[in-house]
């Protein structure tokens, strides 16, 4: 089993629950604040069994773009979602 952490901007967020509620997937959203460039993000938590891995990457691939940003510092490219895979060793459903 694994579990998924990924820090989302906010403006894919909507499509993204969406699709994981269409797709059976269940997921927990975590408003939270910081980030690069003082953005708006969300951190979302999925529990998934190995074999559905792909199918999550996937979508969230689909979903989220990296775009390029400019200021007077320059130039930056920032990620649509930032994404965290972890083995987790026992699940409990209480």
């Amino acid at each position: 089993m694994k579990m998924i952490i990924a820090i989302v901007q906010d403006k894919f967020i909507d499509e993204l629950m969406d699709r994981f509620l269409d797709e059976e997937i269940y997921v927990t959203k975590i408003s939270t604040t910081g980030g690069f460039l003082k953005g708006g993000n969300t951190t979302l938590l999925l529990g998934c069994e190995d074999n559905k891995l792909e199918d999550i990457d996937k979508i969230f691939k689909e979903i989220t773009k990296t775009e390029k940003f400019k200021n007077d510092k320059g130039e930056f490219h920032i990620s649509g979602a930032t994404v965290f895979v972890l083995d987790v060793e026992k699940s409990l459903r209480v």
